[in-house]
This record gives structure tokens, C-alpha cells and sequence, in this order.
């Protein structure tokens, strides 16, 4: 079975580090502190600076959740607020259309 990128939920903020560590059989803590060093590395390098953030907001919005598990993350947060304000509106499926009277003497 080939092996797929996905976000964990095993997560600090998105999943991204987490998921990385589940593909290559690593812990998440090494995944997250080689992320650590290579961005405050990268602060030193004028050009880079902004690289390892991009890099990481580019792979939580493009990564999939693993199926099948609840998530706790920013990203699930985020989309549930979003619903919240959009008034969780549902489609309906299949209705049937039927006549009902209503008795005005309740």
C-alpha cells in the first residue's frame, strides 16, 4: 500500500509537523524542533525569513486530514467558526411535499 501525506492529529497548531513525522516513522517533537531551528536559522538569511511560515501555512491549507479521525487544530476551528457564521444551513435530501392542517384551537 503506498503511504499519503497527510495533516496528524497528533497536533500542536495544524498537523503539519505531525503528519510529516507519521510519513518518514519519526517522532513529531524532532519534526517540530528541525522546523524550530531552520526557521530561526532562516531569520539570519535576509532573503529567507519569511520561508519556513509560507512553506508551513502552504502545507496546512493544501495537506488533507488523515479520514476517519476527530481533529483539534486551528484549521478545524477556524472552519467551524465559518459555519457558525454562515447559520450551519443544510440541504435537504429527498423531501416529500405533503399537506398538513393546522388546528388554530390549540
Amino acid at each position: 500500500m503506498k503511504k499519503k501525506l497527510y495533516r496528524s492529529n497528533d497536533s500542536v497548531i495544524c498537523g503539519v509537523c505531525g503528519g510529516i513525522a507519521e510519513y518518514f516513522g519519526l517522532s513529531p517533537w524532532v519534526v517540530r524542533i528541525t522546523y524550530l531551528v531552520v526557521a530561526i536559522l532562516c531569520k539570519f538569511i535576509p532573503l529567507l525569513v519569511y520561508v519556513p511560515i509560507i512553506i508551513y501555512a502552504v502545507l496546512a491549507f493544501t495537506l488533507p486530514k488523515k479520514p476517519g479521525k476527530s481533529y483539534n487544530d486551528l484549521i478545524t476551528l477556524l472552519e467551524s467558526w465559518n459555519k457558525k457564521a454562515d447559520g450551519e444551513r443544510k440541504e435537504v435530501v429527498d423531501a416529500k411535499e405533503r399537506d398538513v392542517k393546522q388546528n388554530k384551537n390549540k
